[in-house]
C-alpha cells in the first residue's frame, strides 16, 4: 500500500509508512511487553492481520477555518491545525468525491465555522459511515443552530454523485454542546433510510448514524467466528453479554446457546439490537437497556447460573466495582474482548484468583495504527 499523500502532516495513520509485517511485529511485541509487566504467564497466540486498505466502516472529520474552509482530521505536527484531507487510504475510495462536493456546496453557501473556544459558528464534524460487504453510505453533517441549512441543495449535490457504493442516508445532527465532541442533540434525517445495513456472515446489522460498531467488518467476522468456536456452547448453556451493542457478538453465539442476555446502557442502541435479533430471525436473545454494573447487582436471579460471560468494554475498561460484581456473579467461562490492550491487562489481574486464563490473541482491526484488540478467555478455577 502506497502512503497517503497526507500521511506527513495528518494524524490519523501514524504507522503508514511502517512495511505491514513490522506492524504485525510492533503489536505483537506490545502484548508480550504487557505480559511481562503484569506478570501474566499464559499462552500469547500469533496476532491475526486483517487487510490494511480501505477497511475503516466510519471516519469523523472536523471542520476549521484557516483563511478559508477545511475538513479533515488534526495534524501530528501542529496542535490545532486541521489537515485538510481530499483522501483517505483505509476508509473509502469514494471519500474523494464526497468530500468535494461537500466542502464545495458549504464555500458556495458560505456557512461560518464553529469555534470550539468563543463557541460561535455552524459548521462542527462531518460523519462519513460506510458499510463493506453491501455497500452502503450514510453521512451526518454536525452543527449548532446558528444557521440554516439548504437541505434540498445539500440533498441534490450528494445523492449526484457517482460513486462505487450507494448513498442511503444523509443526516443533519444538531449539536450546540459546548463539549468538543459529537453530540447528538437532535438528528433529522435529510434523505433515505434512517439504518444502514450490514451483512456479516450469514446476518444482517443496522447501524444508525449514532450506533457502536466494530470498525473492520472484514476483521470482525473471523473475530466472531473465533468468539464462537472458543465459547464451544451447548444447547443448555447461557450467556451474558455486557457492552453488547448493537447485539453482534450475542446474535452470533445464540445459535449455539440455550439463551443470551445482551446488557447496553443507551436505549436507543438496544432498540436497535432488537431489530437486528427480529431480522435475523434470532428468539433465544434478550437486552436490557442498563448500566453493567447496576444490572449485575440489581437485576434478580434469572442470569445467575450463566455459562459464558462476554465482555467488551469501552477502551477505559472495566471499573473495580464491576470486576466485583462478576466475581460475585461467578460465570463459569469469560471472554474479554478490548480495544485496549493496556486496560485489558490491568483488569485481567482483578480475575486471577478465581480464573485461569487460557490465552491471550491480538486481532490487527486497526492497521496503520498503534491500536489493537486481544482477546483473552478464563475458566473458573475448581
Amino acid at each position: 500500500m502506497k502512503c497517503c499523500k497526507h500521511f506527513s502532516e495528518c494524524g490519523g495513520c501514524r504507522y503508514q509508512d511502517i512495511p505491514y509485517k513490522e506492524q504485525l511485529v510492533i503489536k505483537e511485541t506490545k502484548i508480550k511487553d504487557l505480559a511481562n509487566l503484569y506478570k501474566i504467564d499464559t499462552e500469547l497466540k500469533a496476532i491475526n492481520p486483517s487487510s490494511p486498505e480501505y477497511y475503516r466502516n466510519k471516519m469523523e472529520f472536523s471542520f476549521a477555518d484557516q483563511n478559508g474552509l477545511v475538513c479533515g482530521l488534526y495534524s501530528k505536527v501542529e496542535r490545532r491545525k486541521v489537515v485538510d484531507v481530499d483522501e483517505c487510504l483505509i476508509f473509502s475510495p469514494d471519500l474523494k468525491e464526497i468530500l468535494k462536493v461537500i466542502k464545495d456546496f458549504l464555500k458556495t453557501k458560505e456557512h461560518s465555522v464553529y469555534d470550539k473556544y468563543s463557541h460561535q459558528g455552524f459548521l462542527r464534524y462531518l460523519i462519513v459511515r460506510e458499510t463493506k460487504f453491501t455497500k452502503e453510505i450514510m453521512i451526518g453533517l454536525v452543527t449548532s443552530s446558528s444557521e440554516t441549512l439548504d437541505i434540498k441543495e445539500f440533498v441534490k449535490a450528494l445523492t449526484g454523485l457517482k460513486l462505487k457504493a450507494t448513498i442511503k442516508s444523509i443526516y443533519q445532527i444538531i449539536n450546540d454542546s459546548l463539549s468538543d465532541a459529537v453530540v447528538f442533540d437532535k438528528k433529522e434525517l435529510l434523505y433515505g433510510e434512517a439504518f444502514i445495513e450490514e451483512r456479516l456472515d450469514d446476518l444482517t446489522f443496522r447501524i444508525g448514524i449514532d450506533t457502536f460498531f466494530q470498525v473492520n467488518p472484514y476483521a470482525i467476522v473471523d473475530f466472531y467466528k473465533k468468539i464462537r468456536d472458543y465459547a464451544s456452547l451447548s444447547s443448555d448453556d447461557q450467556v451474558l453479554d455486557l457492552f453488547c451493542g448493537v447485539g453482534s457478538i450475542g446474535m452470533f453465539l445464540a445459535r449455539d446457546a440455550k439463551f443470551v442476555w445482551g446488557v447496553e446502557r443507551e436505549q436507543a442502541i438496544v432498540d436497535i439490537a432488537w431489530q437486528n435479533a427480529k431480522i435475523n430471525k434470532i428468539d433465544n436473545i434478550s437486552f436490557f437497556a442498563a448500566d453493567s454494573r447496576k444490572f449485575l447487582n440489581t437485576q434478580g436471579a434469572f442470569y445467575k447460573s450463566t455459562d459464558l460471560l462476554v465482555i467488551n468494554p469501552p477502551r477505559c475498561g472495566l471499573s473495580a466495582k464491576i470486576i466485583r460484581a462478576i466475581l460475585r456473579l461467578e460465570p463459569k467461562n469469560i471472554i474479554y474482548s478490548s480495544c485496549n490492550p493496556d486496560a485489558l491487562f490491568r483488569d485481567l489481574e482483578g480475575f486471577l484468583n478465581q480464573y485461569d486464563l487460557a490465552f491471550i490473541e491480538p486481532f490487527d482491526f486497526f492497521p496503520h495504527t498503534p491500536h489493537l484488540e486481544a482477546l483473552s478467555f478464563l475458566r473458573r478455577k475448581n
